[in-house]
């Protein structure tokens, strides 16, 4: 009996003549809550995801920053992180000033040395020279085989202490991350080129390029490197990561701001869906049902249909956003980096899909349910009246 009283109200709610058009409009209202907290979701987090990547596969996920130059043995950190697998390449990154034909511009250049590794961004480009970033190309004039001179104002010749330190060299590549503030002043040159410049044999930082940290904290623990500096992408970025942060927060408490107004709808919607079965939980009770058992089935029935339509709500974004990400729907333009609207789909984005609008529609289903339960009606008097 416990099922055909569920079925016979399901059926009342979607398919009777009489049913209660608010209530429907609450549960189809919690469902298109779970489907857009998923795609905005998706697509907010594959926005941000991938501005992420971009920025790591040009920066590294992290930089070994050398503070104590003299106790500092090169081979050895380079041995030791060799030997655990870590891609990483040594570096030695200094601020200059870099003149076209007639523009200057200030450029931080990175020296690398790429016998040990080379960086993926640069596996196709030619690096005999400078590699610049295409927004810095751009202001600069330059095109393939244009002349660079490079100046270092904080290194001065021997002879004439006053005058900087100038090295000329030439664009061979242009590399293009799509993202302003690494392509609009960044560019990669030899580790030889730099340590020319500055007259020293030496490197400042060693950039990591490994997704995971965990090797890399684990050979600065056991060795105790206290003149390395391990800092992360995330530390360097701060201000993004919290301005990245602060949207998801925003988008969020939107949407519960919209979960607790069809919350409200829900509240209305059972309130008169009650009133109105009143008489058909009086024929149950002919039926021999007790009304504590009636209670219990109908609480469950309205947590029952929360959970439905929530989960459905999730499911219908899982595959919207499925259908964004296939290689058949490309709809962004031309210009733009991924023609394919990004897309990130994780189990802690659909458990927050699920759960937010679930949370409200069953705190507001118990409420309402409490207020039903605590009508002192009577059968008896619901079955004279239809008599």
């Amino acid at each position: 009996m416990n099922l055909s009283f569920i079925k016979y109200f399901f059926s009342y709610t979607f398919k009777s003549r009489t049913r209660q058009k608010l209530l429907f409009l609450s549960v189809v209202g919690l469902l298109i809550s779970s489907f857009s907290l998923m795609v905005v979701q998706g697509i907010m987090g594959g926005l941000q995801s991938g501005l992420v990547a971009r920025s790591k596969t040009v920066l590294g996920s992290a930089t070994l920053e050398i503070l104590d130059k003299p106790q500092v043995d090169i081979k050895e950190i380079s041995s030791l992180l060799l030997k655990n697998n870590i891609k990483f390449v040594p570096e030695y990154e200094i601020e200059l000033m870099i003149q076209g034909t007639t523009y200057v511009k200030p450029i931080i250049l990175h020296g690398l040395d790429f016998e040990t590794y080379m960086p993926e961004f640069l596996a196709d480009k030619d690096t005999d020279h400078i590699v610049l970033g295409s927004g810095l190309g751009r202001d600069l004039r330059s095109y393939f085989g244009s002349k660079l001179i490079v100046t270092s104002p904080s290194h001065t010749t021997l002879v004439f202490t006053q005058i900087p330190r100038r090295a000329t060299s030439f664009v061979s590549d242009y590399y293009s991350s799509e993202l302003p503030e690494i392509d609009g002043i960044h560019g990669w040159v030899r580790l030889a080129f730099i340590q020319n410049l500055i007259r020293k044999r030496e490197i400042n930082k060693f950039r990591i390029y490994d997704s995971s940290l965990r090797n890399i904290e684990n050979v600065m623990n056991d060795n105790n490197f206290q003149f390395l500096k391990l800092v992360t992408w995330e530390d360097k970025n701060a201000t993004l990561v919290w301005a990245l942060g602060l949207e998801t927060k925003v988008m969020l408490f939107l949407f519960i701001g919209m979960s607790f107004l069809i919350g409200i709808c829900i509240i209305s919607g059972f309130l008169i869906f009650y009133n109105k079965i009143k008489v058909d939980l009086s024929s149950f009770w002919i039926l021999g049902m007790s009304r504590d058992k009636m209670m219990k089935l109908i609480f469950i029935y309205g947590q029952l249909l929360s959970f439905i339509f929530s989960i459905l709500g999730v499911l219908l974004g899982i595959g919207f956003l499925s259908l964004l990400q296939s290689e058949n729907l490309v709809i962004m333009p031309e210009h733009f980096v991924e023609r394919n609207i990004p897309v990130k789909m994780d189990i802690i984005s659909i458990l927050i899909s699920l759960g937010i609008p679930y949370l409200f529609a069953t705190v507001f289903t118990y409420i309402t349910f409490k207020l039903f339960k605590n009508e002192n009606f009577s059968f008896l008097s619901l079955i004279k009246k239809v008599g």
